[in-house]
């Protein structure tokens, strides 16, 4: 099975760590590639990677923990940990189930501290009345773990998480030497570049005190041994476990910070220039862990973890690397400002930029629209395209009409 599986992905020319745990215990820990790629530093099993919003599995479990201890509960309001009047009614359940309402802080210029947002932010909807995926309801949650633990971030994963689990290779603390470097895939010239070298991802970073959204590196082995110890009632009980993986009555696939689809859990995350994928089965045990330090297409990852669960009988991935993108051509007529048929109604902005169109949405980071088909056009590293004459977003495989306004 190895060797099934490193020639497959030396062939496709991934670049990360692949770890794979069958139902019988069979086990496949693969490194291939570069961590450094232009000081051609290989990857090893002691690499560790960016592993973005899968901290969010980790901030959720040490509020469990918590809340399992009885020093916060489900149903404590925002206002024991902060000031604010605009979020009053806001509960720990609402933050680790994202039924907050509170707006995302990524992309907002006027957020210098995660507490600005509490202060100067209207809500989305009223709490538990609706469901929208933010990062600062995990921002949110570092911060209170922080007050009730007495403890840093950093150190309370350690005691809680790491020591418990042997968790050798998991931190937010990183040594830059054993760190993978993430790279950008610059579409226009072709190459890998470092981020600070993208345009427009140049100043993505510059929040640096803001975690529990992400902010934790890891190795796959280690995300692995995580989450199959939280399924096992290693970290919470049992009770806690099913509660936590319990899906919000507003959003079918999410409990608290794990995503549930067809009887397996885990989470997905991409930072500029990485991105990770865990999905562990809830009844066989099964369990596939992606790390990569490149920016690659959606659809190849996609069909790498497909054939990495064996159970599926997938095909040899063939998707290319990075998609292909047509010469832009401002006289395709496409800048404006549109608007979703969605239940908020959402708004988004498309302009020219330098070779390609740049689109924007409300309180995120702006991003590249490339044209891939003559009348569609991808929104970089993500599932979703636009559809310019039917008028269809298409997100994930889920049709939503527009108009321009």
């Amino acid at each position: 099975m190895f060797n099934s599986i490193y020639s497959t992905l030396e062939k496709i020319q991934f670049n990360g760590a692949v770890y794979v745990e069958t139902s019988n215990n069979e086990i496949v820990d693969v490194t291939i590639g570069f961590a450094d790629m232009k000081n051609l530093v290989p990857i090893t099993g002691e690499t560790l990677f960016n592993i973005a919003s899968l901290s969010k599995m980790y901030t959720a479990v040490m509020v469990l923990q918590l809340i399992e201890q009885k020093v916060i509960h489900f149903q404590d309001n925002l206002t024991k940990w902060f000031d604010t009047s605009i979020f009053k009614d806001v509960t720990i359940e609402d933050l680790l189930m994202h039924t907050s309402g509170i707006p995302e802080y990524i992309d907002n210029s006027s957020v210098e501290k995660i507490e600005d947002i509490l202060h100067n932010k209207e809500p989305y909807f009223l709490p538990g009345s609706g469901w929208l995926y933010t990062n600062t309801n995990y921002v949110l949650l570092a911060k209170i773990i922080e007050q009730a633990s007495q403890l840093s971030y950093e150190d309370y994963l350690q005691r809680m998480i790491a020591q418990p689990l042997q968790l050798q290779n998991t931190t937010t603390k990183p040594k830059l030497k054993l760190t993978a470097v993430g790279k950008l895939f610059d579409f226009i010239d072709k190459k890998y570049i470092h981020a600070t070298d993208d345009p427009i991802f140049k100043d993505i970073d510059k929040k640096h005190d803001f975690y529990g959204d992400g902010g934790i590196y890891a190795t796959a082995q280690d995300i692995a041994r995580f989450v199959k110890g939280f399924l096992q009632g290693k970290l919470v009980s049992l009770e806690m476990v099913n509660r936590a993986l319990t899906p919000s009555p507003l959003h079918s696939s999410y409990g608290c910070g794990f995503i549930i689809q067809d009887g397996s859990i885990g989470h997905s995350g991409g930072w500029p220039g990485y991105s990770s994928h865990c999905l562990c089965s809830v009844t066989s045990g099964e369990v596939a862990v992606l790390l990569t330090n490149e920016e690659v297409s959606p659809f190849y990852e996609q069909q790498i973890l497909e054939f990495l669960n064996q159970a599926s009988e997938s095909k040899e991935p063939d998707a290319p690397k990075q998609p292909s993108i047509m010469k832009f051509n401002s006289a395709d007529h496409i800048v404006g400002t549109y608007q979703l048929a969605d239940e908020y109604q959402t708004s988004f902005i498309i302009k020219e930029g330098i070779n390609s169109y740049i689109i924007s949405f409300h309180d995120q980071h702006d991003t590249h629209l490339f044209k891939v088909e003559p009348n569609l056009y991808w929104i970089r590293n993500t599932m979703s395209y636009i559809d310019i004459s039917e008028g269809i977003f298409i997100d994930e495989g889920v049709e939503i009409p527009f108009h321009k306004l």
